[in-house]
């Protein structure tokens, strides 16, 4: 009797060792079932985009046009650098992007575009009188990184400096860089000191694209400054020029480009 009761408790044990065996088995099986349905599902590609944008200037519909490729890409395994990356190789005045997901197929996009440091009035350099090189109406500016912008939707703009430019080398296309960053923040720079350390007024800034050079109307007077020289070399020379020659005897220009003298008149 108590062999067969032994007996039966080890057929029992048995039996429930092998169901948890095989509920173990069919678990693992329906895990790699559910994990594969998921990483395989077409619910999880991307078929909408929706595209948020903090300036009123940004156009959503040249945007999508740049994202039409990520359509089909499965959003799980869509990285938010390949995103930004697409976004920056193709869109010059892009300065970040937030990038979010929305189960099972939405993709959402926040863009910041660099903000506009200019009003930009594009001269003719033969006949020194301003052209418009866009179609239609609108203002054009610059964004801090220099790529020329021609919108209707900018806003808060009449209080940004007026910048001239000329001597482009080809016909301006909005969305690209037209002055080089490092140009465009020289002026800027030169203004300041010119503002703190001269107390000047600036009231004109030219800048000559082909030769890397800028001009700047400082009550009443042109200074010309170029890319070859620091601004401190160029403001030393200024400083030696007011050592000997007063400011009143200055009527159009004082050149400061020239390492070895002065030009002024």
């Amino acid at each position: 009797m108590r062999r067969t009761m032994r007996r039966t408790h080890q057929l029992a044990k048995q039996w429930r060792s092998s169901v948890l065996r095989w509920m173990l088995v069919f678990g693992v099986l329906s895990a790699l079932l559910a994990v594969g349905l998921v990483l395989f599902s077409p619910l999880l590609e991307v078929r909408e985009i929706t595209v948020r944008r903090l300036s009123p200037r940004l156009d959503i519909e040249s945007v999508q046009r740049v994202m039409s490729p990520l359509f089909g890409s499965h959003l799980l395994f869509l990285t938010n650098a390949e995103v930004r990356s697409l976004l920056h190789e193709n869109i010059n005045d892009i300065e970040s992007v937030e990038v979010g997901k929305m189960y099972p197929s939405e993709l959402v996009v926040t863009i910041r575009l660099h903000p506009l440091v200019s009003r930009l009035e594009i001269v003719d350099p033969d006949s020194q009188e301003h052209s418009s090189t866009a179609t239609g109406s609108g203002m054009d500016f610059l964004t801090q990184e220099g790529v020329y912008v021609h919108t209707l939707g900018a806003v808060d703009t009449n209080a940004l400096p007026v910048i001239r430019l000329v001597d482009w080398a080809v016909r301006p296309t909005p969305g690209t860089v037209l002055v080089p960053p490092e140009l465009l923040r020289r002026v800027f720079d030169t203004e300041e000191a010119l503002k703190l350390q001269f107390g000047h007024t600036i009231e004109v800034r030219t800048i000559y694209l082909r030769g890397q050079e800028y001009h700047v109307l400082a009550d009443g007077i042109s200074l010309w400054f170029d890319m070859r020289s620091s601004i401190e070399r160029h403001l030393q020379r200024y400083r030696v020029l007011l050592q000997s020659v007063s400011r009143d005897d200055v009527r159009q220009y004082i050149d400061l480009r020239l390492t070895d003298r002065i030009v002024y008149q």
